[in-house]
């Protein structure tokens, strides 16, 4: 009787377990399937989401109108140091946002929100933005969702493309965290100064999302 109970309880665990493995199995599947649509659908749409942005490079022969190489470098050594070799996502940090995860948070959600948001948005940027759209009208598309016109016109008083080499660097040291890092604050100096040690090659950045320059802080 004993040895009855005992099968009867293993089988009984082993089919919770096996039903509980073929539910997550099952919503996992369902997951994958809905987020595939909404890549789909993102493909369909990016060409006329980023047309502005390829118009203004043509198409990717030319930089965004108004900025330098010099310029361009600046702000991607700051905001995606890999951004000329990775498809949209930099897989050694892939919470940290790239220029393409930026942009897409921007142009595919009305209201993002983390958790499935992200995967979505990691999704699109690497199977949607970072294929279809040209390197520069990426980077067209992020200076323009990302502000920086505004904030320079708000705190310099003049186009974002018009700011001297020190109020460029503090704008682009202000970055996704105007709050935090305002042009004219104490936070803002040190990140510059950090900024301009590492551009320097004084120092290190540790990986992608070491947005803070860690290394540069002596």
């Amino acid at each position: 009787m004993r040895e009855a109970k005992l099968r009867a309880r293993t089988f009984a665990a082993a089919t919770a377990g096996s039903a509980l493995a073929a539910f997550a199995g099952a919503a996992f599947a369902a997951v994958l399937g809905y987020e595939a649509v909404s890549v789909a659908l993102a493909r369909m749409a990016t060409p006329t989401l980023f047309a502005r942005y390829e118009a203004e490079t043509d198409h990717g022969a030319k930089l965004p109108p108004g900025f330098s190489r010099e310029r361009i470098e600046t702000l991607l050594a700051v905001q995606d140091p890999g951004f000329w070799t990775h498809g949209g996502v930099d897989w050694s940090a892939p919470l940290a946002d790239t220029l393409a995860q930026s942009v897409t948070k921007k142009l595919y959600f009305a209201d993002f929100k983390p958790g499935f948001g992200k995967i979505r948005q990691t999704l699109i940027a690497q199977f949607a933005v970072g294929p279809l759209i040209s390197k520069s009208a990426q980077i067209a598309a992020f200076i323009d969702v990302s502000g920086f016109d505004s904030a320079s016109r708000q705190w310099f008083g003049k186009p974002f493309a018009e700011l001297d080499d020190g109020e460029f660097l503090a704008l682009v040291a202000a970055g996704n965290e105007p709050k935090d890092y305002p042009p004219g604050t104490q936070a803002n100096a040190e990140r510059v100064r950090r900024i301009e040690k590492y551009l320097a090659g004084l120092c290190a950045r540790r990986g992608f999302a070491d947005a803070w320059l860690e290394s540069c802080a002596d």
